[in-house]
């Protein structure tokens, strides 16, 4: 389809290359001693995702707005006092240092899209370190300055989807309309099939589950528990960010993939690459390799988008029309 329109409903836009470098040492751990670069040679800024859009032909790119609040969280534990008292007060000023941080990337996210129709975000929160007050108040605040939607990271937090901490955030955007977009994984928090009471709780509850799943195995284990919460729940849809790589490299045929999407409903899944994150994960996939652009992962996930053997409607479908569906996004 030569005018299909691709929006990308999972991005990790970051705001400076210092906020870039510390994704990739602090939360991925990447480090020249493990045969990477030392640092990235692309930051993933919003000058850096325009020139994206404009070399790949995406029209829209979704921000999710993560703060890695737990990594912050468990390394200030650290480095408190050992006197209970002082301990004490130092730990409730680190978490609301951290609380803060979290409140400033949804403040600057939400910049970002008042000054770019090009793109949207989805807002943060952390339902260990926020209270329920908080965590309401972010997400009322977020979707009335024009958030489209709420981020949610369980393995950031050690937390599932069945956390009760949750619970106020589900009844809110349930209530509202309002999509969640999950981590999703089956070697690490965030199993699909924890989120299992919530959407038996909350039935109008749109979920967005990333990565299909994102099992080690494709269409097993997590991947299954996404395909299985989606014919029991209507609200239940999911991104391919990851996945598509999986076809590009031959591990899994572009008819599999396709049958695995028609199976969930083609009218459930949205493409998503995670980038910039997906590229700095591809370093490690292939080491010794200079990337040519700050693309070169996504491009090829957009040539198999573009070649799944699915009808131009599915395709339309995924590619764009059910991400402005689900979120409202106008035209």
């Amino acid at each position: 389809m030569s005018d299909l329109e691709i929006i990308d409903c999972h991005n990790h836009i970051l705001r400076t290359a210092d906020h870039s470098c510390d994704l990739y040492s602090n939360l991925l751990r990447f480090s020249a001693a493990m045969g990477l670069p030392d640092k990235p040679g692309f930051f993933g800024t919003p000058d850096e995702a325009e020139r994206v859009m404009a070399d790949t032909g995406i029209a829209h790119m979704n921000i999710l707005m993560f703060t890695w609040s737990g990594v912050y969280w468990r390394q200030g534990l650290n480095v408190l006092p050992d006197e209970p008292a002082d301990r004490a007060r130092e730990q409730e000023g680190l978490r609301r240092r951290i609380i803060r941080r979290i409140q400033d990337n949804n403040q600057w996210a939400l910049d970002q899209t008042a000054s770019n129709r090009r793109l949207s975000c989805f807002v943060g929160v952390d339902p260990v370190l926020m209270d329920k007050d908080t965590l309401l108040s972010e997400v009322e605040n977020g979707i009335r300055r024009g958030a489209l939607g709420v981020k949610h990271v369980p393995m950031n937090h050690g937390t599932e989807g069945d956390d009760p901490r949750m619970w106020p955030v589900y009844d809110y955007c349930a209530a509202e309309g309002v999509p969640i977009l999950t981590q999703a994984a089956g070697f690490m928090p965030g199993r699909p099939r924890h989120y299992a009471k919530a959407l038996a709780d909350f039935p109008s509850l749109k979920l967005i589950f990333a990565h299909l799943g994102h099992d080690r195995t494709f269409g097993k284990g997590a991947d299954a528990e996404v395909l299985e919460l989606a014919k029991t729940y209507s609200g239940v849809h999911t991104d391919v960010s990851l996945r598509l790589i999986e076809v590009a490299e031959g591990h899994v045929s572009a008819d599999d993939m396709a049958a695995h999407l028609r199976a969930i409903g083609t009218d459930r899944v949205l493409f998503g690459s995670n980038w910039v994150i997906s590229e700095y994960l591809w370093f490690r996939s292939r080491p010794g390799v200079t990337p040519q652009t700050s693309h070169d992962r996504l491009d090829r996930e957009l040539e198999v988008l573009r070649s799944l053997p699915l009808s131009d409607d599915e395709l339309a479908n995924v590619a764009g029309r059910n991400f402005r569906r689900i979120t409202g996004l106008a035209s």
